[in-house]
């Protein structure tokens, strides 16, 4: 059922509630909706969704009014085309063809067969549609959410006990402390500065689970980074290069270049978002990098109607945990991003790239962190201001409070990865805000995975301890982890 969720949960938050919850409706039943209902069910909830757009025409002014059309139109797309696998074209002429219906297509699809006919659909709530503004917001009650309808389990958490008494899943990092399967970032900089570069080599070390700059690898992803700029062939090169540097060719990473995909759709269009749709159920990626705005978005960047139109789609990658990092360029003013600023005020992670000039290289910059949601006093190193090169072939990185993670040996990583399951069990305490177990409970891990060789109910050979402990003073050297008593964690 997650994937359902997801979906579920993927509703445009922008669309007034009455609309959101028809919407909602309409993908739980597209989700369970047999193949050869699939274009009909479409058919209805377009009918329906056009006569909720007239409704908000004569409640909300006209830009506004434009804007739900549009999110309304996309979330019929990809209630069709996404969830429904109906062929674009077909989808795109049912939706057209259901904003100005014949009087004979009032009704395509009674609920009874929807539901009698397949069973596996879930139930339809087939609450009337409004007739009129007032009944839109009837005495500030929205459709099918009235006192009555709202129980116990449909309130949500409101009073400080509920909000401490809820169990939240943490982030899942994925590069040091500020990108985890959940960031919304971009990444802003002048043309030129080395975006790409610096992208690349993100995405190709999350995807190996290693150190990069001075942010800690932590376990190897799958990642996309989707192309909009560069030819395929300086792609190819650029790939080349970033692969030489990392010194492997990490199984996780996948690149998709614009000039491969003819008519290549905006991503702020369902088509767009449809055909990268395709290539997240094939990979699962943990993350993706967009490169860049200005090049896989249509319409002009300098008010925000080209940024919001992909937002919703941002925000449901964001619920299916996946993380994104947007390239951006600035324009004249090289201080900020080119265009409207609003696409800064919906991510959670804002960093830009001023240049700095070196006689021995052409890549360098100062890397800044203007916005940082998840910044705290015990992370807050990885959100310094730092200064990067890419000299000698090889990332640099210098920062007056950073340091950058010591290295660590190949067998001492596997140590670190038997101290990381450990710490996913339940029996775990807690140090200075972070999961902690016993010394013991780590060597178990470490003999269950090969690391050591213990036989079951017999003491330790010298062997096993001396590399044990070999290892654990190599991380606590390295700074990776930390131990008080019989107790053991990792330092964030």
């Amino acid at each position: 059922m997650s994937d359902l969720n997801d979906r579920v949960l993927a509703t445009m938050p922008p669309l007034p509630a009455p609309i959101a919850g028809r919407v909602a409706r309409y993908r739980v039943a597209m989700v369970a909706a047999q193949p050869d209902i699939a274009e009909s069910l479409l058919r209805r909830a377009a009918l329906d969704l056009w006569k909720s757009a007239k409704v908000a025409d004569t409640m909300h002014p006209p830009e506004e009014a434009s804007n739900i059309r549009r999110s309304i139109a996309d979330e019929l797309t990809d209630i069709g085309v996404v969830i429904g696998q109906i062929d674009p074209d077909v989808a795109q002429l049912i939706i057209v063809e259901a904003q100005d219906p014949s009087p004979l297509d009032d009704d395509p699809l009674p609920d009874t067969e929807l539901l009698n006919g397949h069973q596996s659909a879930p139930p339809f709530d087939d609450t009337p549609l409004p007739n009129g503004p007032g009944d839109y917001y009837a005495n500030g009650k929205t459709a099918g959410h009235d006192d009555a309808s709202l129980s116990d389990a449909d309130q949500p958490p409101l009073t400080i006990e509920e909000w401490l008494a809820r169990n939240l899943p943490a982030p899942d990092f994925i590069m040091g402390n500020w990108l985890s399967t959940t960031t919304r970032g971009l990444l802003v900089g002048p043309t030129g500065l080395g975006k790409t570069n610096l992208a690349l080599a993100l995405a190709l070390n999350i995807a190996a689970g290693k150190d990069f700059l001075h942010w800690r690898g932590r376990r190897p992803c799958k990642g996309l980074y989707v192309d909009g700029e560069m030819s395929r062939r300086l792609l190819r090169q650029r790939i080349e290069d970033a692969v030489n540097r990392l010194g492997e060719r990490p199984a996780g990473f996948h690149a998709l270049s614009h000039e491969d995909v003819e008519k290549f759709a905006p991503l702020n269009t369902a088509a767009g978002e449809a055909y990268i749709e395709r290539f997240i159920t094939q990979i699962k990626p943990d993350f993706i990098v967009f490169d860049s705005i200005m090049c896989l978005l249509m319409g002009d960047m300098k008010d925000g109607v080209s940024w919001s139109a992909v937002m919703p789609w941002v925000r449901s990658l964001t619920r299916r945990r996946i993380g994104q990092l947007w390239l951006h360029h600035t324009g004249h003013d090289g201080s900020r991003s080119y265009g409207d600023k609003t696409k800064e005020w919906q991510l959670d992670t804002v960093m830009h790239m001023e240049a700095i000039e070196r006689e021995d290289t052409d890549v360098s910059f100062a890397l800044e962190f203007r916005k940082a949601r998840e910044r705290t006093p015990a992370t807050r190193a990885d959100f310094q201001r730092a200064r990067v090169a890419l000299v000698g072939d090889q990332w640099t990185v210098e920062a007056p409070a950073i340091a950058a993670p010591a290295h660590v040996s190949p067998l001492g990583q596997r140590f670190l990865s038997a101290l990381h399951n450990a710490l996913a069990g339940d029996n775990v305490d807690s140090r200075h805000g972070c999961r902690a177990v016993t010394l013991d409970m780590w060597r178990a891990e470490c003999v269950a995975i090969g690391l050591l060789e213990i036989e079951l109910g017999k003491p330790a050979p010298p062997t096993a301890r001396s590399l044990f402990s070999k290892h654990r003073r190599e991380l606590i050297v390295a700074n990776r982890i930390a131990c008080h008593n019989d107790l053991v964690w990792i330092i964030p």
